[in-house]
């Protein structure tokens, strides 16, 4: 069986994604990332909620890491220049990627999964997906690329995670005001010599 490492977050888009990749026939491993203090604790419980939704959807165990991220990014934004500062959302995920890398390694996973898709925020333009790729030794695998918000939303009602999803909650605090669209990849090497990442687990 092909086995996956999927990216599951808290929002509509990622329990989607992770949902298509079984329904592909991937084995799954679910990777969330606490981002505390740059989120409000409740993303986490939600996402958590979304993963045992998930679970008892495919009628199977899964495994969910959850890696405290937080550090990671203070460091990324103490490192940066106010001028630099755009590419908080390229670094974050970039290094989100190569984390999962680590994981996909232990568990021997032969892709990434994601719910990104194609221009629905800022930071998820091709030039930025394309950077971010770069940071990946494995595939990434965006299932929802192409489709439109209420194709997503329909297949999120459909598999019951999107009232869950759409629950109170905070936005990243750390999202700059004008993040980066069209992002360099010789800057963004550039800017990541000076940052240091850690694998820390719950």
């Amino acid at each position: 069986m092909k086995k996956a490492v999927v990216l599951l977050s808290d929002g509509i888009d990622s329990p989607v994604a992770c949902h298509l990749a079984m329904e592909q026939g991937y084995d799954i491993i679910a990777i969330t990332y606490d981002n505390t203090p740059f989120y409000s604790p409740v993303n986490l419980e939600i996402t958590k909620r979304l993963f045992m939704q998930l679970a008892e959807l495919h009628n199977k165990p899964l495994k969910l890491y959850i890696i405290k991220h937080g550090e990671n990014l203070a460091r990324i934004i103490d490192t940066l220049s106010d001028r630099s500062k755009s590419y908080i959302c390229v670094l974050c995920k970039r290094s989100m990627i190569k984390l999962a890398n680590e994981i996909a390694d232990k568990e021997g996973a032969d892709v990434i999964v994601t719910g990104e898709n194609l221009g629905q925020v800022a930071s998820q333009t091709l030039d930025n997906m394309i950077v971010i790729s770069k940071a990946s030794k494995r595939h990434i695998v965006r299932p929802l690329l192409c489709m439109d918000k209420l194709e997503i939303e329909k297949i999120a009602k459909e598999i019951g995670t999107y009232e869950t999803s759409i629950g109170s909650k905070s936005g990243c605090s750390a999202v700059p005001k004008h993040p980066q669209t069209k992002a360099n990849k010789i800057i963004v090497e550039k800017l990541e010599k000076d940052i240091e990442i850690v694998m820390d687990l719950e």
